[in-house]
């Protein structure tokens, strides 16, 4: 996704005016670890692995903590 969707540090979904869209999580490439993301456009394919953890486990907390 060279980017990918725009998360805050909840992994939630912003929509366009920067607000959270309810019960949508995104994590690892598709928010941004891939591409130029976080490691760059020259990163190496098993760098990603990192954040992809990071970022999966923190969608996780919120998501199991959220109301619904």
């Amino acid at each position: 996704t060279l980017g990918g969707l725009q998360t805050d540090l909840d992994s939630r979904v912003l929509d366009a005016a920067g607000q959270p869209v309810p019960g949508l999580y995104a994590v690892g490439e598709v928010a941004g670890f891939g591409g130029g993301g976080v490691h760059g456009y020259a990163a190496l394919e098993g760098t990603f692995l990192g954040g992809c953890i990071f970022s999966g486990r923190s969608a996780g907390r919120a998501a199991s903590s959220a109301t619904v």
